[in-house]
């Protein structure tokens, strides 16, 4: 071995030496060390790209994931791997870059893959931009090599939403028998139990319940909704309600909801129409009709809407998207962890449409190949509504409106993210009746200003009578008639949002009304709403 040989295999080893050491620093949370260790290795050695890859994980654990992700580049750039492409995928899933998720995760042949770890987390990062057969199938090679309760609650999750309901149920039960106190795969579980299986699994969930109390309470809520839904499921509303009541109360004393700052967005959403006619003509966004918006309150029927525009042919689904609202986020240079801000509404003037609108038109490409319209079905986007019309003039807005009492009933019922600050006006019915006549005078507002390129939908309507409002909504969205946006039944596309079970049926009515259920729990949000009619009414005799 030559001179310049032995010197090579010397510094490979010191390096490798060293980074074992910053491996282990690392692992025992000394990111610090970790990070002086690669530096040092990199100083003399600029192509050791496993030291760009550990550069990586640090700064994705600092959620420094813009550069998590140049580093990742660098170390694809020395030495290609799988290894190193599913991280840089899990990264852009971390920045919200949804087409560069799945522009990464084409490259990677899931048939190649051998590893437990690169197939889980392919697979979950592929169900987070709703590509839930191809998680499918990394979860189902995963396994394979090891059947751990958290691949097989993963693998559940996605045969949910594609509508093998079978399939996830047996993945679930499987997970928890090897882990009985999964809680997240109990509430999974909650949906798809029927017969003697729903006494079975109340009885387990009340034994769980009743044995820790000081249970966190994430915990709590994800069992108490399995709950409350198996009793639903016996007709036993008021145990159900109790049940909701007693998990949410421990919520809000741990997270107590501030209405003064929802109060601050819809009164800065009054502000930003103003400012709409302020902006400089140059800053004219985009003309492209592509997108098609679909907004409103959550649990009133957004996803039904998806599903009969998603049926058309030239129509795909692209999900809940946050992509406009991270584009806005990042173009506004707003701080704060929030994506939404309320000072925004007060002053966008640095805010480049015409850019956003772009950049907005490039993630989503990957949605029906380029062709076609896609819905963005994100129902906050109303809190974006005078934004989204600054970037894309000429596109179609739809929002859904549903009976008062039925939308927050569904609300409160629901669990939504547990940390995402948009519901937590979910822990009690008043809360929710406050939110929802603030949504409801702030579309009523926008309507009035965007009459042309918004419509407004009613949900009973429109499931009352499909065979005139369907045809109407087609229209709207400039596209031909298809007879198959009467048949939502027949829409193959996987859903991943909490309609997951109903929109697999044909447009019905069986929901509406159903808030009378939880009668008495309802008598002061009937109240309130009444109150609001009635101003409304003395309002209108005072025109």
């Amino acid at each position: 071995m030559s001179n310049h040989s032995q010197f090579e295999a010397q510094t490979q080893k010191m390096n490798m030496d060293i980074h074992h050491k910053a491996l282990n620093a690392f692992n025992q949370g000394d990111i610090k060390a970790a990070h002086l260790s690669c530096v040092e290795i990199l100083k003399t050695s600029p192509n050791f790209h496993q030291s760009y890859h550990l550069l990586a994980l640090i700064n994705i654990q600092i959620h420094q994931y813009a550069k998590a992700s140049e580093l990742l580049k660098r170390a694809i750039k020395i030495s290609d791997s799988a290894k190193y492409r599913i991280e840089l995928a899990k990264t852009y899933s971390l920045l919200g870059i949804s087409d560069g998720v799945i522009s990464i995760a084409n490259t990677i042949d899931i048939k190649q893959l051998n590893s437990f770890y690169e197939l889980d987390t392919l697979g979950v990062i592929l169900s987070r931009v709703e590509q839930h057969q191809t998680a499918l199938q990394c979860f189902e090679k995963a396994i394979a090599l090891k059947p751990t309760p958290e691949i097989l609650y993963n693998y559940a999750v996605s045969a949910k939403f594609c509508g093998q309901h079978d399939a996830a149920q047996t993945a679930l039960n499987k997970a928890l028998r090897l882990k009985p106190d999964y809680h997240q795969a109990h509430f999974a579980l909650a949906d798809l139990t029927e017969d003697k299986a729903i006494d079975a699994h109340i009885k387990q969930l009340n034994k769980m319940l009743a044995a820790t109390p000081d249970t966190p309470v994430e915990v709590t809520l994800h069992l108490s909704h399995a709950l409350a839904k198996e009793y639903e499921k016996q007709k036993n509303y008021g145990l159900a309600f109790e049940t909701l009541l007693k998990a949410k109360s421990q919520k809000s004393k741990l997270l107590p909801y501030n209405r003064q700052d929802d109060k601050r967005l819809f009164d800065g959403l009054y502000n930003s129409i103003k400012n709409l006619n302020k902006q400089p003509v140059s800053n004219t966004g985009s003309d492209s009709q592509r997108p098609i918006f679909v907004v409103g309150m959550p649990r009133s029927g957004t996803t039904l809407v998806e599903r009969i525009l998603s049926s058309h042919s030239q129509v795909t689904s692209g999900g809940e998207l946050e992509d406009f609202s991270l584009l806005l986020k990042h173009a506004s240079q707003s701080t704060g962890n929030s994506v939404l801000n309320h000072d925004l509404y007060h002053d966008s003037s640095k805010v480049d449409f015409t850019k956003i609108a772009d950049a907005y038109l490039a993630r989503t490409a990957h949605i029906g190949n380029n062709q076609g319209k896609f819905v963005d079905k994100l129902p906050f986007n109303f809190f974006y509504l005078p934004f989204i019309r600054r970037a894309f003039p000429e596109a179609k807005i739809i929002c859904l409106l549903r009976n008062p009492l039925d939308t927050c009933v569904g609300n409160f019922r629901q669990l939504f993210s547990i940390n995402n600050p948009y519901y937590n006006y979910t822990q009690s019915l008043e809360d929710c009746a406050w939110f929802y006549q603030q949504f409801k005078t702030w579309i009523q507002t926008w309507i009035e200003f965007d009459e042309q390129g918004t419509k407004l939908l009613e949900y009973e309507l429109l499931t009352k009578n499909p065979e005139h409002y369907v045809p109407e909504l087609i229209n709207f969205c400039g596209l031909d008639w298809q007879s198959q946006c009467l048949q939502i039944e027949s829409n193959t596309a996987p859903v991943s949002t909490a309609s997951k079970m109903q929109v697999r049926q044909p447009i019905n009515q069986k929901s509406i009304g159903s808030w009378k259920r939880y009668q008495p729990y309802t008598t002061d949000i009937e109240a309130f709403f009444d109150q609001q009619t009635t101003l409304r009414q003395m309002t209108y005799t005072l025109r």
